[in-house]
Order: structure tokens, then C-alpha cells, then sequence
């Protein structure tokens, strides 16, 4: 890495001395990650929220970039130049990569954990036991956690009542009850969804802020009271689709609040944890459920080892296979995917398909499809995102092994994916970094680099097309959206797609074709990508737009900004769901997005001062848009109209008066002309 940084410091015009520094997790203290001149490392700023952060420091000028609580990197140099924010964008990026690889080691480092805390939580017989060990081995995953409580809903008392407490004296709030959406616990157990407080303030008027006046004397004098604390989660804890508990962490000494990465870590620990509970009681009442159960710490410890030394998914199906005793079959329905590659699909369904009947089934675990062969899908979601399914043959030939193996595979999968996701997003992200700077490069040498860096081949011919999603508001929803687009686009036109890429809500790709012929093809694929999802069955819009024809790098940008034009031209027909053909819109190119305001002013001008005069329904509108519809034709637009042509006349000479316009001056009729034509179009 010191040989890169070297590099791109030199590229960027800075002279030595300079040094590089990091600090990771809980540590005090800065690591040089390249240090030659021997500088002192810097004093850290305190800038929670600042992503970039620059200061003087002595004689040396520092540069803080904040990728996380526990993950900084700092720049010092003594040459005394100002850094742009394009500089400072690069630099920051350019650093990212050693901050994924920290999130990397230390989730696996977290996840190994994760595997721990359950191979002994469901070692206990005793249902009180299992509690505190979940409550040690949370604050093992969760480090930023102080104390943790763990509460559970009393069928006789009607009260949530605390089972096990970790950090602080048991005794002192074992005889708090909270009712039904009183406090975090309280209002975690009537919502069902997790609560994260992360700024004390909030609890004078959020929903979670009233706790009684019995519960804060229990809390007891010598213990901060519940409502003064830094940073809290509630996070509910189901079981068989009912909430078994909720887990209650607080954070109140520790430097770092509790975060979102926090409620990501539990929401797959949580799974983990819900199953030991389930599985204590299980040991609890029938004793001969002993060995199976055994076997279920076998088989995530199994599982998670493949995860934890990246064997990969197929590796993952594979083990999956043998645990179940019959070949199983991964589908990623974000790539549109199998695993094993040979697979296929169930008689009768595509990827779309399943990807239907999943969302339809929110909440099941298993979905038997009216297939002949028996088919069940086991769905592996993230939160609301589906991100694949496993599927097996009929019920009735899984052994209780195999029910257990599928079940624990789908949560170690689930982990698997959504990495995999992560990474893919970061690609799209870099991707759009090197067509942005090929967009705006006018150096051939340059431009044969940046498009060598994207895939992009000779071809004869090249043209950009935009796809945009809209009326998804679920960020995790919209990427993934986002993922099968292109990934039906590389199956569908695979062959000419030469460079494709998820950008916010748009993708955004570059077809090599071959003269018109393959044009048409390729345009008929998106054509039909936009008429599928007009049926309503989705819940987002998509609208397509696509530049003209090139033929060479250099006129990339030009068919790029084509292709933008159609997509955001208000005039184009969208409401037809087809794709918007920059070479089809004409005239309609000058009304793009961003004068649509202007354009409804301009016809507001011509009509509404003959809607304001006309009593009769519209007459004179009608009478006008029919006239040049005839292109001025009075016999054929008074026979359109059912009236006599001296009528007509009339009505022009009135539209004329109301207007102050005149008919027989060019200016003037081009100008109601255009208000004609944009009235029709819009």
C-alpha cells in the first residue's frame, strides 16, 4: 500500500516530507501506515459527523478522514499549499479500501463470536442460564454496550419483567415492570421493531420517553437513572413469529454511541439467539431432543467456518447438500444466479416468478410451489430485501437433520450475500468514478484508458441508454432493484452490453451494436424490461431513455447526454411505458425536466385567458387545437368540429381578440402552433 499512496501523492503535486497515519477500534494510539520522514503522529479532533476534516497543527497541516467511530485516517504534511475538495474526494476514497478491509476482519472477528456465544447458549438445560449467557456474549459483539438487561412478557402479572442482567446489579431491577409500550423495552415489545436512541434529548418527547414513577425508584439511587444515558437498543426477540423477549443494551461510560452497524450485527445475532431459546426449551421438555439439537451446533459451526475462511456459496451449498441428504439448489435473485451453476430453475418458473411468490409470502420461512416435483423455497432475506432462496424437493424427504441444516444455512447465507452485495456496490461505485472522468476527458490517450478500465471493445457502432427507478423509498430496496435490472440486461443483451452500472436510483450502461439491425434488437430488450413492469405488479416505475448512434469513443458523452434528455424530456410519452428514443422526441428535446416550469407558464399564457372568457366548456381551446391539427385547414377543422365554416371564422376572429394575436402574422401562429403541439404532447 505504501508504494500506491507514494504514487498517488506524487500525482497529486505534493512535496515531502509527509505521513500517513490510522486508528482503529477502541486504541488510543495512531499506526503509522507510511512514516518515513519520522513525523510525530498528530492530535486527533474530535469531529463526530465529519467525513473530512483538515487543521494546522504546529507547522504541519493535517487531514482527519472519519470513516466510522473506530476507523480514522490522517494525512500530515508540511507544505504549505491549500487541498481542494477534489483532491480531498480522492484521497478519501483512495482510503476507503483500508477501511473496508477493517470492517472485513473485525465482522468476521464479531461473527466468530456470534458462533461462540450460540455453542453455548444452547449447551444450557436452564432456560435462566441461557438468558445471562446471551447477555455476556451480546456485550462480547456489542462493544460499545455498557450493560445489558434481558426482559420477557409474564402471562399471569400482564407485565414485562427482567429474567437477566449483565453490567449491572440484578437485585436492584429485578422488581421493575414495565407495561405494554412503557420505555424501549416496553415499546419494543408492543411495536415488534427495534428502537435505537442515540441522543438523550430525544427522550423528553419521543414515543418511548414515559416511564413510570414506580419503575425509576426501582432503578435505584445508586445507578444512573434508565432515561440518563447515552445511547440505547431495544431490540425485540422473536421466536416462532412472536416476540420471546427484547434485549435491552445501554451505553452510558463508553467513548463510541451505538449505531445502526449495532442493530445489523444483532439483527443476525438475534436470529441466532431466538433459535437458543428456542432450543433451551426444547431441552427442557423433552429431553430427547438432546441430540438433534447437538447437531444444530455442529452444523452452523460448520457453516459459519466455510463463511468465516471465504470457501464461498458454493462451497456453503455444497456442505448444505450432504447435511440435507438430497443436492440442494441457491438461486440469487440479485444477480439472477445458481448455484450449482448447472442447476435449473422449477418447471414453469423464471427468476422474476419466484422473486413474486417470495415477496407475496413476506413472513414464511418455507413456501411450497404447485410445482410436480414438490419444490419448497426457503427464502434468505435481509430485512425486507429478498436476496435468494434455497430450494429442496418435498417436505416429506427432509430428515429433522435437514430441516435444521436449511434452517441454519439461511441465516449464514443471508451474511454471505449481503457482503457479496456490499462489495458489488462498491465496483458500481467506481465504475461510475471512471465513466464520469471518461465523459469529461478530451485526451485520446486518456480516453482509450478510461475505456479499457470499463470493458469498452471496438465496435462499429456504440450507444447509451439510462434506466430510472422511481417510487421505491427503501434505500435497501432500491439497490436491489437496482441489481436486477442489470442483471436481466446481462442476460438479455448480454452480448452487446459492454459496460453496465448501478448508480442512485439509475443504471446506466453502453451497448456495442453493429449498424441498425442490432440497434433495433437491443432496444426491443429494453423495451420489453419497461412494459413488464407496467403491469402493476411492482411496486416502484420504470422509464428508459436511450441516445443515437456513435461510432467512436469520443462520442460518448454526447449519446450519454442524448439518452439523459429522453429520460427527463416530460413530453416524451412516458405514460405509454416505453422506452423514450432521443432520435423520436423532435422538438420536444428543447422541453427537458428542467424548463417544465417554463413550458407550463408559456402554455398558461395561450389557454387559460380563453378558458377565463369561454362559458361554453372549452369551445375556444378545442376549436384552436383543431385548427392547427387541420394544419389551418377551415373546411376540414369545421367539419371535424360539426359547425359551419362562417362559425369557424367567428371563433378564430374571438381567439384572435382575446389573445391579441393575429393569425396572418408568422410570428404569431408559430407561437400558438407550439402551444398546440406541447398541449397534445403533455
Amino acid at each position: 500500500m505504501n508504494n500506491s499512496i507514494a504514487t498517488l501523492y506524487n500525482r497529486m503535486g505534493f512535496k515531502l516530507p509527509y505521513s500517513v497515519w490510522k486508528k482503529t477500534g477502541e486504541s488510543s494510539t495512531l499506526e503509522a501506515i507510511v512514516n518515513k520522514s519520522e513525523m510525530k503522529p498528530p492530535a486527533m479532533e474530535n469531529m463526530r459527523g465529519t467525513p473530512i476534516h483538515t487543521f494546522q497543527e504546529n507547522d504541519e497541516q493535517k487531514v482527519q478522514f472519519t470513516y466510522a467511530d473506530d476507523y480514522h485516517v490522517f494525512l500530515v504534511f508540511t507544505e504549505n499549499r491549500v487541498v481542494g475538495e477534489d483532491e480531498l474526494a480522492v484521497l478519501f476514497d483512495f482510503f476507503y479500501k483500508g477501511y473496508a478491509q477493517f470492517i472485513d476482519v473485525t465482522g468476521r472477528v464479531k461473527l466468530a463470536k456470534i458462533v461462540d456465544s450460540i455453542r453455548y447458549t444452547t449447551a444450557s438445560l436452564n432456560l435462566e442460564d441461557v438468558f445471562c449467557n446471551i447477555l455476556t456474549h451480546t456485550l462480547e459483539v456489542i462493544t460499545n454496550a455498557d450493560y445489558g438487561t434481558l426482559w420477557l412478557y409474564d402471562e399471569t402479572k400482564k407485565k414485562i419483567v427482567c429474567k437477566a442482567s449483565q453490567g449491572y446489579r440484578y437485585e436492584e431491577i429485578r422488581h421493575m415492570e414495565f407495561e405494554l409500550g412503557e420505555g424501549p423495552v416496553g415499546h419494543a415489545f408492543e411495536v415488534g421493531t427495534p428502537v435505537l436512541i442515540t441522543n438523550p434529548s430525544d427522550l423528553k418527547f419521543g414515543e418511548v420517553k414515559h416511564i413510570s414513577k414506580e419503575n425509576k425508584q426501582r432503578w435505584g439511587r445508586r445507578v444512573e437513572d434508565i432515561t440518563n444515558i447515552r445511547s440505547v437498543i431495544a431490540y425485540p426477540i422473536v421466536v416462532e413469529d412472536r416476540i420471546e423477549c427484547v434485549m435491552y443494551l445501554g451505553q452510558m461510560h463508553s467513548e463510541h454511541v451505538l449505531t445502526d452497524r449495532d442493530l445489523w450485527l444483532l439483527q443476525i445475532f438475534t436470529t441466532q439467539v431466538g433459535i437458543a431459546i428456542r432450543n433451551a426449551k426444547q431441552f427442557a421438555n423433552i429431553r430427547e431432543l438432546n441430540d438433534a439439537l447437538v447437531q444444530r451446533d455442529v452444523i452452523h459451526a460448520r457453516l459459519t467456518d466455510l463463511s468465516v475462511r471465504n470457501m464461498g456459496t458454493e462451497k456453503m451449498v455444497e456442505e448444505l447438500s450432504q447435511m440435507a441428504g438430497q443436492s440442494l439448489v441457491f438461486i440469487d435473485l440479485l444477480m439472477n444466479e445458481m448455484i450449482p451453476a448447472m442447476a435449473i430453475l422449477p418447471t414453469g418458473l423464471s427468476f422474476s416468478h419466484l422473486l413474486q411468490i417470495i415477496q407475496k409470502e413476506s413472513q414464511a420461512k418455507s413456501i411450497e410451489l404447485n410445482t410436480k416435483e414438490g419444490d419448497v423455497v426457503y427464502p434468505i432475506r435481509s430485512g425486507s430485501v429478498v436476496l435468494g432462496c434455497l430450494i429442496a424437493k418435498s417436505p416429506q424427504t427432509l430428515t429433522r437433520l435437514g430441516e435444521v441444516a436449511l434452517e441454519q444455512g439461511s441465516a449464514v447465507l443471508a451474511l454471505e450475500r449481503v457482503q457479496k452485495q456490499n462489495v458489488l456496490a462498491f465496483y458500481y461505485k467506481n465504475q461510475q468514478q471512471l465513466f464520469d472522468e471518461l465523459l469529461y476527458t478530451n485526451d485520446p490517450e486518456l480516453l482509450n484508458e478510461k475505456a479499457e478500465a470499463l470493458g469498452i471493445r471496438n465496435s462499429e457502432g456504440f450507444v447509451v441508454a439510462m434506466l430510472q427507478v422511481t417510487g421505491c423509498s427503501d434505500p435497501q430496496e432500491l439497490e436491489a432493484h437496482i441489481f436486477r435490472l442489470i442483471a436481466e440486461l446481462r442476460s438479455a443483451a448480454g452480448a452487446l452490453v459492454q459496460t453496465v452500472f448501478g448508480w442512485q436510483n439509475k443504471v446506466i450502461l453502453l451497448a456495442g451494436v453493429t449498424g441498425t439491425v442490432e440497434l433495433g434488437f437491443f432496444e426491443r430488450q429494453l423495451d420489453e424490461m419497461l412494459v413488464y413492469r407496467a403491469d402493476g405488479r411492482n411496486d416502484y416505475v420504470l422509464h428508459g431513455g436511450i441516445g443515437s448512434l456513435i461510432s467512436s469513443y469520443s462520442d460518448i458523452e454526447r449519446s450519454y447526454r442524448e439518452a439523459e434528455i429522453a429520460l427527463t424530456n416530460p413530453l416524451a410519452g412516458k405514460v405509454n411505458h416505453k422506452l423514450v428514443r432521443y432520435t423520436d422526441i423532435g422538438i420536444s428535446r428543447l422541453f427537458t425536466s428542467r424548463n417544465t416550469e417554463e413550458v407550463s407558464k408559456f402554455l398558461s399564457d395561450v389557454f387559460q385567458p380563453l378558458r377565463e372568457i369561454d362559458r361554453s366548456g372549452g369551445m375556444l381551446e378545442q376549436t384552436l387545437l383543431v385548427y392547427f391539427e387541420k394544419n389551418r385547414s377551415a373546411g376540414e377543422a369545421a367539419e371535424t368540429l360539426h359547425i359551419h365554416i362562417n362559425t369557424l371564422y367567428q371563433r378564430l376572429k374571438k381567439i384572435e381578440e382575446v389573445l391579441g394575436l393575429s393569425l396572418k402574422n408568422a410570428d404569431d401562429v408559430l407561437q400558438l402552433q407550439l402551444a398546440c403541439y406541447l398541449c397534445q404532447r403533455a
